[in-house]
């Protein structure tokens, strides 16, 4: 009888912390949200400052997600080469805002092609290629309200889009201006960027 009364404690002390310990891990992982860990954005340092991970897709002033690319050696040449690119794509030039819209895996959601330096202006490229060189280009899709999220398969093809614009001279770098790499433009398609 009395080895049944410790037995009983025993087994009684263990149920008791054992469910505390469930108690507490499911608390812990309400607080945190399901499946996922907080853990701060890594960063790589690179020759042209902090290669950002996860990049920031939100650009709280044009009130929109989206990259840029910064070209290196802007000219007519590449303002050519640019004009050949976006028709390819597929992009359409819209005379009113004078930039360009890409339809892409989601009509709802278009992706706007402007140019970064003066914000917002393209030449056309059906009849001239401007008169000042492109220094860098937007590639973004407009917000259509405060809570919408962004469409991954929009998401793919912005990314597509400025890795081709990016091969004609230039690199991407996200809504904080900081350089994106290919972990980075990984993350953008998993939906895992900074929005």
């Amino acid at each position: 009888m009395r080895w049944t009364l410790v037995i009983a404690i025993v087994s009684g002390w263990f149920s008791l912390v054992s469910l505390l310990c469930i108690v507490y891990l499911l608390l812990a992982e309400k607080k945190a949200g399901p499946g996922k860990k907080a853990a701060p954005p890594r960063t790589v340092a690179g020759a042209g400052g902090a290669v950002s991970d996860t990049p920031a897709l939100i650009d709280a002033e044009a009130g929109a997600w989206g990259l840029f690319v910064m070209f290196d050696n802007p000219s007519m040449g590449l303002n050519e080469r640019l004009g050949t690119l976006l028709a390819s794509a597929g992009a359409v030039s819209e005379s009113r805002t004078k930039t360009f819209t890409l339809a892409g895996d989601s009509p709802r959601n278009p992706i706007h092609i402007a140019n970064a330096y003066p914000p917002g202006t393209l030449p056309s490229f059906n009849q001239d290629n401007g008169t000042m060189p492109i220094k860098g280009i937007s590639v973004k899709m407009i917000k259509k309200n405060r809570s919408a999220t962004p469409n991954k398969l929009q998401l793919a093809r912005l990314v597509t889009l400025t890795r081709e614009i990016t091969r004609l001279g230039g690199k991407a770098v996200d809504a904080e201006k900081h350089p994106v790499s290919e972990q980075g433009f990984q993350a953008v398609i998993n939906g895992n960027a900074r929005v």
